[in-house]
């Protein structure tokens, strides 16, 4: 309906004899979210040109965003993250500068049919391509809207140079480009091999207490056990959804692990969470599916039936503002499994987050684990404990005092599920009474939301109020010993 629209009214224009430029602009909370996502930047370098792909933001006219492979080096206009919303089949580009999608311009009509521009709204035809390797960390991009391979305009001299374009029926030295990782996914304080981002040495710390909160908001479409009346919940509903719950709280929290949560959600929330008594950072990490035949991964759309990109899918964790420090982490993960009908799909590769509280030397995760189960993506429950192993691994580092949890998707070793055995071995659980690993139920009579710490917890409550989710939310008070 949006590119209709869009039709009509360059056809009125037309008529009219007036020039209309189409120049849309982010919203200033969805920059601020997607710059508080800790997804994979990427960046694209022609093989013609020899020159980084940008996206020309400061072009005002109908031919604002459009993409060239003209830039001597990555920055701000080069960087994007890739997005599927169909399991990783196709992949979709939202360049950060303008927040928006690679689209094919296949309604022009003229010479510049075909063109290129980060201009989508959200992802249609226009916006899906196929990876299509050719060695040595180079690809091609096959648009689907019109079946054409993406070519950069090595030969046009003038304004134009460098235009991408998908018009290319075969793949040459024009439709090339190479793939180049951005920065790890995360903010940087050192790096290992694997591209993980090191966080600084915690520093002493006094003791104190640490409310924290984990909740499972199922802020995105839930076919099988649905939410909001099986709808998606917008950014300003799950902020006030947030909002009733916290004041229906035994004890306020200071920290919140959010699972099932929409990218573009971050930034209300926070405003939300604002107007009680603290100041907050809301920090996101994407789930991910694995691009067919490439080894890559994308981030996981939130579905949306009114078309409107509530962005990335994953998890989310609200820290106190003080936080500079934070990592996404991929939790290893199965490829595929068979469903309940018998049908083999792809396995969403989860993740986990962990941000820094450098005034408490705490570091804090909030994780979603697969889902165990015949017919679901764990179904002999084997991947939970390696989950489990890198949760533990990643929230105990950097001489940070641990504190972690979240939807954890397995009952406890009381109810005879073995997975969370070394986490109860090594920690505290807060819902833990005089050694017996067990606690008040969170979803459908099972108990598999959690929080994690090597401290004692002097309370915590599972609060049996619903609201948008099909979660109960988890409360726990931490008390941290001086380090």
């Amino acid at each position: 309906m949006f590119r209709r629209i869009l039709s009509w009214v360059a056809a009125f224009a037309a008529i009219l004899g007036v020039t209309v430029a189409f120049a849309p602009a982010a919203s200033a909370a969805d920059t601020e979210a997607i710059a508080k996502s800790a997804g994979q930047k990427w960046v694209l370098k022609s093989e013609a040109t020899g020159k980084y792909v940008s996206t020309e933001i400061n072009d005002a006219g109908n031919q604002w965003a459009k993409l060239r492979a003209r830039s001597d080096a990555p920055g701000a206009w080069e960087r994007f993250t890739l997005h599927t919303d169909d399991e990783g089949k196709t992949v979709s580009l939202r360049f950060e500068a303008s927040g928006y999608f690679a689209s094919t311009e296949i309604e022009d009509g003229g010479t510049h049919d075909g063109m290129l521009r980060a201009r989508g709204a959200n992802i249609g035809g226009w916006e899906r391509f196929v990876l299509k390797p050719q060695g040595d960390g180079k690809y091609a991009l096959l648009g689907q809207a019109e079946g054409k391979y993406v070519t950069a305009e090595k030969n046009d001299t003038g304004t134009d140079y460098g235009l991408l374009r998908a018009r290319a029926d075969s793949v040459g030295s024009w439709e090339r480009f190479t793939l180049e990782k951005a920065g790890a996914a995360g903010i940087q304080a050192g790096e290992k091999d694997s591209g993980e981002a090191v966080p600084p040495v915690a520093g002493p710390a006094a003791s104190s207490t640490a409310q924290v909160m984990s909740w499972n908001v199922c802020g995105n479409i839930n076919t099988v056990s649905p939410c909001n009346g099986g709808k998606p919940i917008g950014k300003d509903a799950l902020a006030a959804g947030i909002k009733d719950r916290l004041a229906k709280a035994a004890s306020y929290p200071n920290v919140i692990f959010f699972q099932e949560f929409c990218e573009k959600h971050a930034k209300p929330v926070e405003l939300a969470l604002e107007e009680g008594p603290y100041d907050w950072d809301v920090r996101f990490a994407p789930v991910t599916y694995n691009v067919d035949g490439t080894g890559l991964k994308a981030q996981k759309e939130c579905m949306d039936a009114d078309g409107y990109d509530r962005g990335a899918y994953g998890v989310a964790i609200a820290v106190p503002d003080e936080n500079t420090w934070y990592q996404a982490y991929e939790l290893p993960s199965p490829a595929a499994y068979v469903n309940k009908e018998g049908v083999t799909r792809k396995a969403e590769q989860r993740a986990a987050i962990c941000a820094s509280v450098p005034s408490q030397a705490v570091m804090y995760c909030s994780a979603h684990f697969s889902t165990g189960g015949k017919g679901w993506d764990d179904p002999d429950r084997t991947w939970q404990p390696k989950q489990a192993a890198k949760l533990m691994e990643k929230a105990d580092q950097g001489g940070y005092r641990p504190v972690f949890g979240g939807d954890l998707n397995v009952s406890p070793p009381a109810r005879g599920f073995g997975a969370l055995t070394p986490m109860y071995d090594r920690y505290q659980e807060c819902d833990e009474k005089n050694g017996v690993y067990d606690g008040a139920d969170t979803k459908d009579g099972e108990k598999i939301d959690y929080i994690f710490s090597p401290y004692t917890f002097s309370a915590c409550s599972v609060q049996t109020y619903v609201g948008l989710s099909d979660h109960y939310s988890i409360h726990g008070s931490v008390q941290l010993p001086p380090r």
